[in-house]
């Protein structure tokens, strides 16, 4: 099996290092990245074959991909497909992580199969927790195949956890939840580090305090069985500490209708980047 990964920076070199690690996928992979010279690590594996482009991959005489995975900035898209001519024919499956863009954007520019369909496509959302693999990813596949569905799928696991959607219309929302939700939790132990500073502690032991209790607190939810929200009511004593600062942020201008407004913002950008 051979599998090409356009475009191998931060989200796509987390990717491949999943892949590597997988003792269950049997593939070859062509990695097409302008910037390869960071890929350095790949060196010692026979299975890894670095390209600038697609048309150097191409003269390497590369068989068809069975999936080419998209892994480019949105802005970047038009650009990285334009060239894949050898590198995938009418049976190659394409996976794009890209946000915003939808199947339909890659139906009208992908070439179509040998039975006249539009290409084989698609589309996930992963995020950054990806880089040490405890990532979650939401997968639309649409009427893919089930062995292609397979693939993907585990493709996605090899950095963290793979949720599936029947359909697209979520993958928005999706987007602004999941894919842009780590820089909202990356603002909380920033903006709590500022509060400890404010309160009185130590720059240092403001920052240690802080990033060790958000990063509990997410270890917590995912151990327990208990949602979110009971999760808040076991540790809220009535009158104390907690209770005191939990009072200002519910109120009715708090933390709530702010996330509200912020989420659909983001999902709002989301459809604006793929019209």
């Amino acid at each position: 099996m051979l599998i090409t990964l356009i475009g191998c920076g931060k989200m796509g070199s987390a990717m491949l290092k999943g892949w590597l690690n997988d003792p269950e996928l049997d593939a070859d992979f062509v990695i097409v990245e302008p910037h390869h010279d960071a890929l350095g690590w790949t060196a010692s594996h026979t299975n890894v074959k670095l390209f600038a482009d697609c048309a150097a991959a191409c003269a390497a005489a590369y068989r068809p991909s069975q999936m080419v995975v998209l892994a480019v900035k949105p802005q970047m898209m038009d650009e990285a497909i334009v060239s894949l001519a050898g590198i995938a024919d009418s049976d190659t499956a394409f996976l794009s992580i890209a946000a915003g863009i939808p199947t339909a954007w890659f139906a009208a520019r992908l070439p179509k199969r040998g039975d006249g369909s539009d290409a084989l496509i698609l589309r996930s959302m992963p995020n950054t927790p990806a880089a040490i693999s405890r990532g979650v990813t939401a997968l639309y596949a649409a009427d893919a195949p089930a062995p292609i569905t397979a693939l993907a799928a585990q493709l996605l696991a090899a950095v963290g956890a793979v949720v599936n959607i029947d359909d697209e219309g979520l993958m928005d929302a999706v987007t602004a939840v999941s894919g842009s939700g780590p820089a909202y939790v990356f603002l909380l132990a920033e903006t709590m580090t500022e509060a400890g500073i404010a309160a009185g502690l130590p720059i240092a032991l403001a920052k240690k305090l802080t990033e060790a209790t958000v990063a509990g607190a997410g270890e917590l939810i995912a151990a327990s069985d208990d949602p979110p929200s009971q999760l808040r009511v076991n540790v809220t004593s009535k009158g104390g500490t907690t209770a005191a600062a939990l009072e200002v942020l519910m109120d009715d201008d708090g933390l709530a209708p702010l996330m509200k407004r912020a989420i659909i913002a983001a999902r709002d950008r989301s459809i604006e980047l793929g019209s």
